[in-house]
């Protein structure tokens, strides 16, 4: 998974969450099983030191006496984990064979209360004690009774490593359900992908609105942007196209004017006149050629090597019937490429149609898609361009033949064309036909380029 993951984040805030929960599972239940087996054995010593004060009974000196034999044996087992030891004023008079030669050390008690604590007592052993004082036959004394913990802290240690492996393998199993969930949780996600793919290419004209709720109202959003920058370019394109139409019969009229017999006396204002309005009139008709080339297609859409190319080429032969276009494809040519329709129509429309200016009849096209690079190549046979002046021919405005028709943009408009694609452009003399070669090269898309 990819830094900045969606998945990765809910993984992590996953495992982390995890981790925190089985943390306190793991230190609650290994608490409650310790109390709980604590007070178990408390309740265990607690009788135990009951039946130790019914066995005694004292000598004349006041001093308890204890019958061995009413005891259970492992109190007179060496270290056998289980010990009593009875105590008066302070001092020890009776303990269990069990203690071998150590005491249990504690602090005696309140008539008649009684206290639990751990110690160590034999070999180090944790000992749990349960120490009460009592009053026998006017007699005060105090018994304490212990027993060892290790096999319970064992018991516990036991649980904690089989909980620490169970939690381990939770883990793993929520991660991978939690890891299924998102993947298929995401697949709408992956066909909403798919579809602005789709809609670079042009096949769609708006994304699907079958998506989950939480992502819909980003859906009609996107589909209002793009219904909305459709409108506002076909709008653009029309207004253009309506604004050239009515710009070019007044000029026409004012063009007509410079051949009046009224300004044959003022020759610097006829030909100013003159100049500017043949200016003004290459430029309007400049924008109609567009709007002739790009035809009826849809704003947005990308350029379609089956339909909008052929249309392109027709076009540009009723321009130029006396000349002759010959398209040469390629085999690894795609259908569609990803690329602004208007945009390859203006960049393609403007080199034919210059080619078909300066051609004298032959003019050869070649396109083709290697490594993901879109390639062209356009020649004509006719007069070609010096060296001295290949560099100048992007200058807008400059037109290094003012007999030929033109405005000087085209040319200009074309690189700007590539350089926003990110492309390139090579003029040069051609060793086919002898006249220009134009040849540009546009990086594509590394995933949604072809169709």
């Amino acid at each position: 998974m990819k830094a900045g993951s969606l998945q990765l984040r809910l993984g992590l805030g996953l495992l982390l969450s995890l981790i925190v929960v089985f943390t306190i599972l793991w230190f609650l239940i290994s608490h409650s099983i310790r109390t709980l087996t604590e007070d178990y054995v408390l309740s265990h010593l607690q009788h135990d030191a009951e039946s130790l004060l019914a066995t005694i009974h004292f000598d004349d000196k006041n001093r308890p006496l204890l019958d061995v034999s009413k005891l259970n044996v492992i109190y007179q087992r060496p270290f056998s984990g289980h010990y009593y030891q009875i105590n008066q004023a302070g001092n020890t008079l009776l303990r269990s064979r069990s203690l071998w030669d150590q005491t249990l050390k504690f602090d005696t008690p309140i008539s008649g209360q009684a206290i639990n604590l751990h110690a160590r007592g034999p070999e180090q052993q944790p000992l749990l004690l349960y120490v009460a004082s009592y009053v026998k036959a006017g007699i005060r004394i105090t018994i304490a009774v212990a027993e060892d913990l290790s096999p319970i802290e064992h018991d516990v240690e036991r649980f904690q490593n089989y909980f620490a492996l169970i939690a381990l393998l939770a883990f793993f199993i929520l991660l991978t359900l939690q890891r299924w969930l998102l993947k298929r949780s995401f697949q709408p996600l992956e066909k909403l992908q798919a579809e602005v793919q789709e809609l670079e290419r042009g096949s769609i004209d708006k994304l699907s609105q079958n998506v989950p709720a939480e992502i819909k109202p980003l859906v009609a959003e996107v589909n209002l942007l793009l219904s909305r920058m459709a409108e506002r370019l076909q709008r653009s394109r029309n207004t253009l196209g309506d604004l050239a139409h009515a710009l070019k019969t007044p000029l026409t009229l004012l063009q007509q004017l410079t051949y009046d017999e009224a300004l044959s006396d003022n020759n610097h204002i006829k030909k100013t006149l003159s100049k500017q309005t043949d200016k003004m009139l290459r430029l309007i008709n400049h924008s109609l050629k567009r709007a002739r080339l790009a035809g009826e297609g849809p704003a947005g859409s990308t350029f379609s090597i089956s339909d909008d190319l052929p249309a392109l080429l027709d076009t540009l032969q009723h321009m130029h019937k006396e000349k002759e276009f010959e398209f040469i494809p390629t085999d690894a040519l795609p259908e569609r490429l990803a690329l602004d329709r208007e945009d390859m129509l203006e960049l393609l429309g403007n080199l034919l149609d210059n080619a078909g200016k300066w051609a004298q009849q032959h003019i050869r096209f070649t396109l083709c898609v290697n490594e993901n690079i879109l390639r062209c190549t356009i020649e004509d046979d006719g007069p070609g361009v010096d060296q001295t002046n290949l560099k100048l021919l992007t200058q807008r405005g400059l037109r290094l033949d003012e007999s030929a028709n033109g405005h000087g943009l085209g040319l200009a408009i074309v690189k700007d064309i590539i350089r926003q694609y990110s492309g390139d452009i090579h003029f040069s003399k051609s060793g086919t036909t002898g006249g220009l070669q134009v040849s540009f090269e546009i990086p594509l898309s590394s995933q949604t380029s072809l169709v």
